[in-house]
């Protein structure tokens, strides 16, 4: 039924958050699967040419982790097992292992389903999550938008991009249930 892997949403959320970006994504996400990292904030050193008011290759190593992290949240069902700061702390200290295959997963892997999240607790979710990586107001609602929507509204979300894009590389293979829009029968994925 999902069309889009965790990447597919990064493409969308860069395309409108950081479009001169786009052309480092697949570098960004090659770098980011050989070694996930958390979501944290970019410090960038004083004498950082690239601090000097140009956002190039700043931005997209953020939104990679923070998308990477929110899908497997969503995925291992951290959202609903919310709890306080500290209690989610600690399991993530113990889970660190886990969480580092999730995150690698995520965007490889299907969207995940929304299952027993509510669309609030996934918006509210993810602008948490984008915020605490130190993205703007503005940014964090663009993610968490671009994440629900994908999450929510596979299908049309998709159809569209498809349509953007007729040649970009193998087709995403869609497995029919009943009660789905009846997709056309796509090549399995290699």
């Amino acid at each position: 039924m999902h069309h889009h892997t965790g990447q597919d949403v990064l493409r969308d959320l860069v395309r409108s958050v950081a479009p001169a970006e786009m052309e480092k994504l697949d570098e960004t996400c090659r770098a980011y699967a050989a070694r996930p990292y958390r979501p944290q904030p970019l410090h960038r050193p004083a004498g950082d040419p690239l601090g000097d008011g140009v956002q190039t290759a700043v931005l997209l190593p953020v939104l990679v982790a923070v998308v990477a992290q929110i899908l497997a949240d969503l995925a291992s069902g951290r959202i609903r097992a919310g709890g306080s700061r500290l209690a989610r702390w600690w399991r993530q200290r113990r889970q660190r292992r886990a969480a580092t295959e999730g995150r690698r997963a995520a965007l490889t892997s299907a969207v995940p389903e929304l299952s027993d999240v509510t669309r609030q607790e996934l918006t509210d979710w993810a602008v948490a999550q984008s915020r605490a990586a130190g993205l703007s107001h503005a940014q964090a609602a663009a993610c968490a938008h671009v994440i629900v929507v994908a999450v929510v509204q596979p299908d049309a979300q998709s159809d569209v991009r498809s349509d953007a894009e007729p040649a970009r590389g193998p087709v995403p293979d869609s497995h029919a249930e009943p009660g789905d829009l009846q997709a056309p029968a796509n090549t399995p994925p290699s």
